[in-house]
């Protein structure tokens, strides 16, 4: 409990005193230089050398904020100034520091704030969506003793399917002391027990004499209905494999059967197979096994877990249940940033609420079925979303990614079999359940060719922000095409301002920058079939859409493919690379951040660049000596070309140190932030070479 006690200790006094940390290391019997070793670690953390000014303030530097003028906040002449002003007028002192993302990317720039003493059982604010005057009033007020009242994520509402308003509530976790006793959520698929699931044909029904109960947590009821007619979980069968395995899970364990046939793939990045990750776990034998949710959701660009975890807690929560119950687990976590406070407190509020209904803990609606859930708050830092590290920081130890193998499906948390999924995968299993995977895996993009059906599989969640007129979370069906979501009024409505389409990062800055036209290889059509042949081999369905697409959005002699036209689909991402050759790697994440033609893709491209830099856990040398490198070499770069200096030999020089890095820090990286540090550089340098040589002309209400 080192970590869990760190947290709770740095939140009552806004860091951790000294004395504190002796008395904690004689209660747990842990030597005091472990304890300094992890405090050490994670950059939340506050020792008693380094206690916090009167009044705290971290402005996000990270995509959207730096796109929408957090540079300028942030220089000498910007909050700092006001800073120094203001402490001379009031006597307090204030202390202005850059802060990696925020996770409020839709409401850039993002500033979080903590005063010393804070109210009780508060340890933050956040103010964001007020542009750089709000955020310069605001600071003013609170160096003023006085507090203007936070922008609370309950209390926004945002933008989202123009169809799928926001027509249901959920309780609120402080209704005691809020303004509301409910939060509303928006009515999307995900949610079973929403207004359009209510109406469904799948609708929920109770068993006779439970009329009054609110509707959630029906699928976990299902489940243990299901244990007690079959006596229990199904035990898996030592020694099968493959198809053999599937098939007997098919016959004896129907609920994993639906998830296979949903085809529902991780949400965190990776895009696993969930069905694969909770077969693994089910069959390993043993007592002791664990379900993490993966809530720490620190991607640049990334906020769509943020409304789940808040509007649709009990989804979470039912998702880590029936994880739990499913693959015979013995207790779950959901691990979620310590910068969402609100959904923290949130999910302790539902899990309550799950023990109340008796859907959560013992005996679980009187089937003798047992799983207890409880919330994780991580300590801070990037790298802790990757799950191994991760788990190193639940056994309190620095978050620093484990090698693999062996695999967390069979040493995972305390060495144990543990699955880590992601909050959207988990929130989606409820639906599942109750509607079937069929269900869910007919709901994606569909398309008819010449009278055979093809199509994607499922529906997601995709977080938007910059250069759209409505930024958002929006759920749609797998496959939609990009520019569907971009332009279409249902979903962001077009480009702000008067903008043009000039690049669109469709992974945070893991995929760098994607440009509007993409390059086309000479004799494209030529090889096609061979691409198209590596495909099939893999898979049929997916070789099938490929060509489909290539005779529809790629005519005969054409230099560029429009990138709007590409859909949203993860496998569909990953095979366009290897069809069209292209000098950059596409990826598709959950963030899609989108950038008018007055964008600097150079500056973009640098700045996620120092963000590797920044959360670089530092146990590989190469990234942590390469991400240090790549930011080196962007800023230099920039300097140069604003002081006129760029030559074709100093791009042709930077081309061949970024890709000699880049080989090194890719080969041999513990973890997937080594792979991706040089791919934001590489994409600047392949696909905009104008902005290499020269600043786009600024537009004046970019940074508004």
């Amino acid at each position: 409990m080192l970590v869990q006690r760190l947290r709770a200790i740095q939140n009552r006094h806004g860091y951790l005193p000294d004395a504190e940390l002796v008395e904690l290391s004689k209660k747990l019997g842990v030597p005091l230089p472990r304890v300094e070793e992890v405090v050490s670690f994670f950059p939340a953390f506050r020792r008693d050398r380094d206690r916090p000014a009167d009044v705290e303030v971290r402005v996000c530097r990270d995509m959207t904020c730096h796109l929408r003028g957090a540079s300028q906040l942030l220089r000498e002449d910007g909050l700092h100034a006001l800073a120094d002003e203001l402490a001379r007028e009031t006597g307090r002192t204030i202390r202005v520091e850059g802060v990696s993302c925020l996770g409020r990317c839709d409401r850039a720039p993002a500033m979080w704030v903590e005063c010393h003493p804070m109210p009780r059982d508060e340890h933050a604010w956040v103010y964001c969506g007020r542009g750089r005057s709000g955020l310069e009033r605001a600071l003013r007020a609170l160096a003023a003793g006085t507090r203007p009242t936070p922008d609370a994520d309950a209390d926004y509402l945002v933008f989202t399917n123009r169809d799928r308003a926001f027509g249901g509530h959920v309780p609120h976790p402080e209704a005691a002391a809020s303004s509301h006793a409910e939060i509303p959520a928006p009515d999307w698929d995900i949610n079973p027990y929403g207004p359009s699931g209510r109406r469904s044909e799948s609708a929920v029904v109770w068993p006779a004499g439970q009329d009054g109960l609110r509707p959630e947590y029906a699928a976990v009821w299902r489940y243990a209905q299901f244990t007690m007619a079959a006596g229990g979980t199904p035990l898996a069968p030592r020694g099968l494999s493959g198809k053999d395995l599937d098939r007997f899970a098919d016959d004896r364990h129907p609920f994993l059967h639906e998830l296979r046939v949903s085809g529902l793939l991780g949400m965190g990045g990776a895009g696993a197979p969930a069905y694969g990750k909770w077969l693994d776990v089910w069959q390993q034998p043993g007592p002791e096994k664990y379900i993490v949710c993966n809530g720490d959701e620190s991607e640049p660009g990334t906020f769509k877990d943020r409304e789940i975890l808040l509007r649709f807690p009990h989804l979470v929560v039912e998702g880590v249940l029936l994880a739990g119950l499913m693959t015979g687990a013995s207790a779950g976590y959901i691990f979620i940033r310590h910068e969402y406070h609100e959904q923290i407190h949130a999910l302790r509020a539902e899990i309550e609420r799950a023990h109340r209904l008796r859907a959560c803990g013992t005996n679980i609606f009187d089937s003798g079925l047992s799983f207890p859930v409880e919330v994780f708050e991580s300590p801070g830092g990037y790298i802790c979303g990757e799950q191994s590290a991760l788990l190193e920081a639940m056994e309190d130890r620095r978050a620093q990614p484990r090698n693999r193998p062996p695999e967390l499906g069979t040493n995972g948390l305390r060495d144990k079999p543990t699955v880590v999924n992601n909050v959207e995968t988990l929130a989606w299993v409820p639906s599942i359940v109750l509607r079937g995977g069929r269900g869910y895996a007919e709901a994606g993009w569909r398309v008819s060719d010449n009278g055979k059906q093809l199509g994607f599989s499922g529906r997601r969640l995709f977080s938007v922000s910059g250069h759209v007129q409505r930024p958002g979370v929006y759920e749609v069906p797998v496959g939609l095409p990009l520019g569907e979501l971009v332009l279409d009024p249902k979903y962001c409505g077009g480009m702000s301002g008067k903008r043009r389409l000039k690049a669109v990062a469709t992974s945070g800055p893991s995929g760098g920058l994607l440009p509007a036209k993409l390059p086309l290889p000479a004799g494209f059509h030529a090889k096609l079939p061979d691409a198209l042949k590596r495909i099939r081999e893999r898979s049929p369905a997916d070789a099938d859409l490929m060509e489909w697409f290539v005779g529809r959005h790629i005519s005969t002699g054409a230099t560029h493919l429009d990138l709007l036209s590409v859909p949203l689909d993860l496998n569909f991402f990953r095979h366009l690379a290897g069809v069209l050759r292209l000098p950059v790697e596409p990826m598709l994440g959950a963030a899609l951040v989108v950038y008018g033609d007055d964008a600097d893709a150079l500056d973009q491209a640098v700045n996620f660049t120092e963000f590797y830099r920044n959360e670089s856990c530092g146990k590989c040398v190469p990234c942590r000596l390469g991400s240090e490198k790549l930011a080196q070499l962007g800023t230099d770069l920039l300097r140069r070309r604003d002081a006129g200096e760029i030559t074709p030999g100093v791009v042709k020089a930077l081309k061949t140190d970024v890709l000699e890095v880049a080989r090194a820090i890719q080969q041999t990286s513990i973890c997937g932030l080594g792979y991706v540090a040089p791919i934001p550089l590489s994409s600047a340098l392949a696909y905009f070479p104008n902005d290499v040589t020269t600043a786009p002309p600024a537009d004046p209400g970019s940074q508004g």
